[in-house]
């Protein structure tokens, strides 16, 4: 697969010049190795398996590069002594530096010492999201202050996706499907290249039930090994929110324990692995709840970690139907957050200073109806405009979701009267559309239009084979 944007990063890795020294962190399949390796192309590449041990490692460099006559020491001091002594001109780079910590732990102090003795031109990068900040970002760590820039690599936007995609001859309505699925995933992404003929339901139960079901593992591996021993426990609270429980007391009553035994939990997901977010109203609100960060983490626990025992009775045909019949409801919901993560790059001419989520009380209902809730409210905090959206993954009528959009926005008390609103509808297509609502525009956005917007908006694309 072609290697697709990436130019911030890029950027910021080909302006340092002389010896400097780059940590990158990003989860598995997110790209880092091919970032590397695409900018230095004369990179010494230096991949560490946690599997082996030191010498089969070290044996494994020399046959890579014979043309070096790298040294067949024993230990990894003696190896990067020699290639940080003799290669003062070469670009190393260490992939995967957390599993120094499973095969040699010593090591990294053996490393601290040898980068500021030679200070070479090194990049490392590390998968573990929580290890890899407690390795470079701990100051009581050996490699606390010896990087120059750490860079966070971050899932490719949905512009990169759409033009993926397109490449592939994906249509528009599938490559939403797809993005709610995988992500801004590039790896994900390459299997769909390998196939001779795409069809989305097929590929989905390809990949994650029908044996070997390859991402079913993939996805399981990368989580087990992120959480260690306490896996279990969180994978029981991801499971909760992937269910709709998220806020504290719901997931904690999921799991049978009291709220304060979890605490601990679900700020480690949010703090240090960087799996969960909380999610809090824009206007006037404290009480937040949780959402799984990622994608393929939130489908994986909502439609495939769910009913694994399927999976182990080897009843594929059973959640094969079952994700026949719940998909479409699941990429509904992701819609939404497709939508405001649009907006946010600016694909809509909306000028906002917020924008998020916003539900609260309704004052003077009974109990059971006195909540509302809006997908996405922006507003404009210097102009007192705001802008209230709805977004169906359905054939709809504007002027019944008009109405009901309206409703709820009576609800919301910010500069009332004295407010400029507007209303937008994002659907995948329309019965009715309509341009204005008892006196407010209301925008109509259809998946040709979003599609069009995503065409229309010049954002840098650099793609290279």
């Amino acid at each position: 697969m072609r290697f697709y944007n990436r130019e911030k990063e890029i950027e910021i890795l080909k302006k340092l010049s002389g010896n400097f020294r780059i940590a990158i962190i990003g989860r598995r399949r997110i790209g880092k190795t091919r970032l590397v390796e695409e900018t230095y192309k004369n990179c010494l590449t230096f991949f560490v398996p946690a599997e082996k041990t030191e010498k089969e490692i070290i044996t494994s460099w020399n046959e890579e590069y014979p043309e070096l006559n790298l040294p067949k020491v024993d230990t990894f001091k003696e190896f990067f002594t020699f290639i940080f002594t003799y290669l003062k001109d070469r670009i190393i780079f260490i992939d995967e530096i957390q599993n120094f910590l499973k095969v040699n732990k010593s090591f990294l102090y053996d490393l601290q010492r040898l980068i500021d003795k030679h200070k070479p031109k090194l990049v490392v990068t590390g998968s573990l999201i929580s290890i890899m900040k407690k390795i470079i970002q701990d100051e009581k760590q050996p490699l606390y202050g010896r990087f120059d820039y750490i860079i966070k690599l971050k899932e490719l936007d949905f512009k990169t996706i759409f033009h993926i995609c397109k490449d592939f001859g994906i249509n528009f309505e599938d490559t939403i499907r797809l993005w709610t699925i995988f992500g801004g995933i590039p790896k994900y992404y390459e299997t769909i290249e390998k196939i001779k003929q795409f069809e989305f339901r097929n590929f989905v139960k390809q990949m994650f039930v029908i044996y070997p079901r390859p991402l079913y593992e993939d996805v399981r591996i990368i989580l087990k090994e992120e959480f260690g021993k306490e896996y279990k426990t969180f994978f029981s609270i991801l499971s909760a929110i992937a269910r709709g429980k998220n806020k504290q007391s719901e997931i904690a009553n999921f799991l049978g324990k009291k709220e304060t035994q979890i605490t601990k939990y679900i700020n480690t997901l949010k703090e240090e692995f960087e799996v969960i977010r909380r999610i809090t109203p824009i206007l006037k609100g404290k009480k937040g709840i949780y959402k799984i960060s990622s994608n393929i983490f939130e489908f994986w626990f909502d439609l495939i970690w769910r009913y694994n025992y399927f999976l182990e009775s080897e009843e594929e045909d059973k959640l094969c139907k079952l994700i026949d019949k719940r998909i479409e409801s699941y990429v509904g919901r992701k819609f939404e957050d497709l939508i405001l993560h649009l907006i946010r790059k600016g694909f809509f001419n909306f000028n906002f200073t917020k924008i998020g989520k916003q539900w609260g009380k309704i004052k003077g209902k009974p109990k059971g109806q006195n909540t509302y809730e809006i997908d996405i409210l922006a507003i404009n905090e210097k102009t007192k405009q705001l802008l209230a959206c709805e977004c169906k993954w359905q054939r709809v009528n504007a002027e019944k979701i008009a109405k009901e959009l309206n409703e709820n926005l009576s609800y919301v008390e910010w500069h009332k009267n004295k407010r400029k609103e507007s209303l937008a509808i994002f659907a995948k297509s329309f019965s009715k559309k309509i341009k204005s609502y008892e006196g407010k525009k209301v925008y109509c956005f259809d998946l040709r239009d979003i599609e069009k917007a995503i065409k229309l908006t010049k954002i840098k694309l650099k793609t290279t084979n």
